[in-house]
């Protein structure tokens, strides 16, 4: 088999997925990240993650949110991110990705720092507009209109990145006002910054500051294509190589040894899904409905054909999430016969 010229990293099992045994229990769309994750433990968060490292996963993710899946159990990312850090060596560590608004910038640029210094220089700074509004609200935080937290992901962005060069750091926006701000100790290396989204002018904030970009999940091999054209039309305004970004996306993943256990797979991941229906409170947008068909979904040979397709797009690193963990050895068997 050929190999697949890309990096692989792998979503943390760091909240529930299936939470059917919650009668009411709050979902939204991230429930299909794990479907048949009904626990959430340390332990198992840390083992996975040893686990990953020892099968030559790339790079561990998890998300920037506190209320996800039954009875909202999650673990909280930076706090998560450093705890791995002192039990891994070689994996990077990213988040996926911070809100902006949920912390002051200056506060993330301390965090980030810290955390680049404590990994070995291993931590990727994934940030973006934010978009979970139940979330917002239960935080007691204003969710300002699309356009506004955009405007305030650039000054957030313009803040992390001007607190990185060193000295004293003072800034004057709309939104974020810093005053002789020092962020000591700095890492010996720059923080890689990943701007995760899809909207077209969060590209064009990822063309001008990031060094990586993140599409998102289950974009169809058409939308994968137009976004990454406008990401190289918006990096070429900005007077930048189109090799100057590292591409990613982030995959629902469903593999099985053959056709038979694909089948009892499916059945199982669906039961979870259909049974939830309606009760998910929040989607990517209105009409939005979830299809297996657009996961990557299939034998060994078949998960190759689809993941070959992005990278025949540009994509260079998937992040990973088995819907089926931890019912089944499915990062095993992805690194044994894909990579």
């Amino acid at each position: 088999m050929s190999r697949i010229d890309a990096s692989f990293g792998v979503a943390l099992p760091t909240y529930a997925g299936d939470a059917t045994g919650t009668p009411g229990a709050e979902e939204y769309w991230g429930l299909y990240d794990m479907t048949l994750n009904d626990d959430v433990s340390w332990e198992r968060v840390a083992g996975f993650a040893k686990s990953a490292e020892s099968l030559g996963y790339g790079s561990l993710w998890s998300p920037d949110h506190f209320l996800l899946g039954k009875d909202g159990m999650t673990f909280e990312v930076w706090t998560t991110l450093s705890a791995l850090s002192q039990i891994t060596s070689r994996v990077e560590l990213g988040t996926w990705v911070a809100c902006n608004n949920y912390r002051n910038p200056a506060i993330v640029a301390k965090m980030a720092s810290s955390l680049a210094l404590m990994s070995g220089n291993r931590f990727v700074l994934g940030y973006g507009a934010g978009w979970y509004q139940l979330e917002y609200k239960a935080l007691g935080y204003e969710f300002p209109p699309p356009g506004k937290r955009v405007d305030m992901l650039v000054e957030g962005v313009e803040v992390i990145q001007g607190l990185m060069k060193g000295g004293k750091f003072s800034y004057k926006g709309k939104y974020y006002n810093i005053d002789g701000m020092v962020n000591n100790p700095r890492p010996t290396r720059k923080v890689p910054l990943l701007i995760g989204g899809w909207g077209r002018r969060v590209i064009g904030v990822a063309a001008k500051y990031a060094d990586e970009w993140d599409i998102g999940a289950e974009p169809t091999y058409a939308e994968y294509k137009e976004k990454g054209d406008l990401l190289t039309e918006e990096l070429k305004k900005n007077g930048r190589r189109a090799d100057e970004v590292k591409r990613s996306v982030h995959v629902h993943v469903l593999i099985a040894e053959d056709e038979d256990q694909l089948r009892e797979k499916k059945r199982r991941v669906m039961s979870v899904v259909d049974s939830l229906g309606s009760s998910v409170v929040q989607l990517p947008s209105a009409d939005y409905r979830f299809e297996l068909d657009k996961a990557i979904v299939g034998t060994p040979s078949q998960v190759r054909e689809r993941l070959k397709r992005y990278v025949d797009l540009g994509c260079q690193r998937f992040e990973l999430m088995f819907m089926d963990y931890p019912k089944y050895k499915s990062m095993e068997l992805f690194s044994s016969t894909v990579f």
